[in-house]
């Protein structure tokens, strides 16, 4: 079965995001110091509000499209609010793609930009491997060189290594996961409006 794609009109009302965190913390005795534990796999999760959705169009689609998400997982865009990421696409609109196998940890070549395109701190992409997105954040400014090459820093460290070739998602990153955490919930108000409201968290 494959990831159920959710609607993208209309938009979410709001959107609360997060870090889904495996590390921990080691608390020193009798006043010896604090350690962090850091741990691979950490990923990300958004609870999102909609607007009232009119029952006989929108609300039945959003709804049907929640509950086989349960099972199959869902697809969604990752609001970029008044954020713009600019042009990271060449114009022959090919693919911003990994630079390379084997590649670990929180450092990532990769190629096919626009000549120059600069990464900004705190910007979200989606790392797309095996048809499976990932959602990170850029952790440092990067500038692409002329040719269209930069090694990025990542926020987490990477979840699975990618192939060279494995597609980067930087003008709509997406989050892909398990509708969890609170069951997926909504109201049928009087006036025939649905108001729905979920979570999805990445399952890797």
């Amino acid at each position: 079965m494959s990831v159920i794609a959710l609607p993208s009109y209309p938009g979410p009302t709001s959107v609360t995001a997060r870090v889904i965190d495996f590390g921990g913390f080691l608390e020193g005795a009798a006043g010896a110091q604090t350690q962090r534990a850091n741990q691979l796999g950490n990923r990300y999760a958004i609870a999102v509000s909609l607007p009232p959705l009119d029952n006989d169009q929108e609300g039945r689609v959003w709804l049907n499209r929640l509950l086989k998400g349960l099972s199959q997982g869902v697809l969604m865009p990752y609001p970029l609010l008044d954020f713009y990421p600019g042009t990271p696409n060449r114009s022959d609109g090919s693919p911003v793609v990994v630079d390379g196998a084997g590649q670990a940890g929180k450092f990532l070549v990769i190629r096919n930009l626009t000549p120059h395109y600069a990464f900004r701190e705190g910007q979200p992409f989606s790392l797309e491997i095996e048809g499976q997105h990932y959602l990170d954040f850029i952790a440092e400014n990067a500038i692409a060189d002329a040719a269209g090459s930069v090694t990025i820093q990542l926020t987490q460290m990477l979840r699975k290594p990618p192939p060279d070739g494995a597609v980067l998602h930087i003008a709509k990153p997406m989050i892909e996961g398990f509708v969890m955490g609170d069951p997926v919930s909504w109201e049928i108000a009087l006036n025939r409006c649905i108001g729905l409201s979920f979570e999805i968290r990445e399952s890797r």
